[in-house]
């Protein structure tokens, strides 16, 4: 579904407009297509908010990775967009599964870090976190221990837990990497029963 839109409307309608009947549509894959913020479609609950914004950066970065794969754009072109979108989904359900008093207090977007407080609460809570989870987390972290590396292209010398530099030039298979970024989601939001619930699945 494509819709031309004039010069002169490009550049003067307003982004955002109020949501009226002329938006409702009788599915998601009819038009009129848009985004909806605000109102009814805010989560209740930071819990359910980071919850549901994981889960449209996990979909962004899919969707980014399959355009690579169908040919529509080149895996160079979106390298750090797409890594990015992955790192923060996961950075967003770390912070969803950890208590609402410590979810407060932790200001951090170490995924490594995270990932250790997220398992221990976890297994106070009598759910065990398999360690190969805040291994993946960590790997991540090795590359992109601040948030800024895949968001700014702030590279540096990637450094591992002791310190020890990483290679300048890595690569990333995108077959595995689309596996591997499947395999964490589902393992976090299975282990987090509160997103589970506010997608309408059964504990």
């Amino acid at each position: 579904m494509t819709r031309s839109v004039p010069i002169e409307e490009a550049i003067s309608r307003p982004l955002f407009e109020p949501l009226g009947p002329e938006h409702e549509r009788p599915n998601p894959w009819s038009g009129p297509l848009g985004f909806v913020i605000g109102g009814f479609a805010t989560p209740v609950s930071r819990t359910e908010r980071d919850g549901a914004l994981a889960e449209q950066y996990f979909a962004a970065a899919n969707a980014l990775v399959d355009a690579i794969i169908d040919g529509r754009v080149g895996d160079y072109e979106v390298a750090n967009a797409a890594l990015f979108l992955y790192r923060h989904s996961f950075e967003l359900l770390l912070k969803a599964g950890l208590p609402v008093k410590v979810r407060a207090r932790k200001a951090i977007h170490h995924l490594g870090d995270l990932a250790k407080s997220y398992a221990h609460h976890k297994r106070v809570a009598g759910t065990i976190v398999p360690p190969w989870v805040v291994k993946r987390c960590e790997e991540l972290a090795t590359v992109d221990p601040r948030s800024e590396a895949f968001r700014y292209g702030d590279y540096r010398t990637p450094r591992t837990r002791d310190g020890s530099p990483i290679e300048d030039e890595i690569h990333i298979d995108l077959f595995h990497l689309k596996a591997a970024m499947q395999a964490l989601s589902t393992a976090l939001v299975s282990q987090n029963w509160m997103i589970r619930m506010a997608r309408g699945d059964r504990p």
